[in-house]
C-alpha cells in the first residue's frame, strides 16, 4: 500500500477529491437522494465529510511532497484556507450556475467545519504517524532514482 501511495504522482489525490466536490456540489442531485428517507442534518454530515476529505487530500499531498522532511505550519493553513474558499465557490457557484441547488450559509459553515477537523486532526495527531510510516520508503526510492 505504501508503494502505492508513494507511486501516484503528487497531487493527484487533491485533483481527484476536488474534481469530485465540484461533481457533487452542482450536479443535481447526483446519488438520487431525494428519493431515500434520510434524517434531518444529513445534507450538513455530507458537507463536512467532504471539505475533510478535501482538506485532507491537500495536507497530505503537502506532506507526501516534502518527505522527508516535516511540513510547515503557514503551508498547512494556506492549504485548510484554501479548502475553505473551494466551498465558498462551490456555494457561490451553486447559486449562479445551478437551478435546482440554492446557497446556504449553514452548508458553508458545515465546510469550515469540516476543514477545521481536518486541520487539526492532521497537524496534531496523524502527519507523524504519516511521516513515520513513509519516511523509510520515500528515502528508499529516492535513493534509487539517483543510481
Amino acid at each position: 500500500m505504501k508503494r502505492l501511495l508513494l507511486a501516484l504522482p503528487t497531487g493527484l489525490m487533491s485533483v481527484t477529491v476536488t474534481a469530485l466536490i465540484v461533481y457533487l456540489s452542482l450536479a443535481s442531485d447526483p446519488f438520487d437522494v431525494r428519493e431515500l428517507p434520510v434524517f434531518p442534518g444529513f445534507d450538513k454530515l455530507c458537507h463536512v465529510v467532504m471539505y475533510f476529505a478535501c482538506a485532507g487530500a491537500y495536507i497530505l499531498d503537502y506532506a507526501k511532497h516534502k518527505l522527508p522532511h516535516h511540513t510547515r505550519l503557514s503551508v498547512e493553513l494556506a492549504l485548510s484556507a484554501t479548502a475553505a474558499l473551494v466551498g465558498l465557490l462551490m456555494e457561490v457557484a451553486q447559486l449562479t450556475l445551478t437551478s435546482d441547488r440554492s446557497y446556504d450559509i449553514l452548508d458553508w459553515a458545515a465546510d469550515l467545519a469540516g476543514v477545521a477537523v481536518a486541520f487539526l486532526l492532521l497537524h496534531f495527531v496523524l502527519l507523524h504517524f504519516f511521516r513515520k510510516s513513509f519516511y523509510h520508503a520515500s528515502v528508499h526510492r529516492r535513493h534509487h532514482r539517483r543510481s
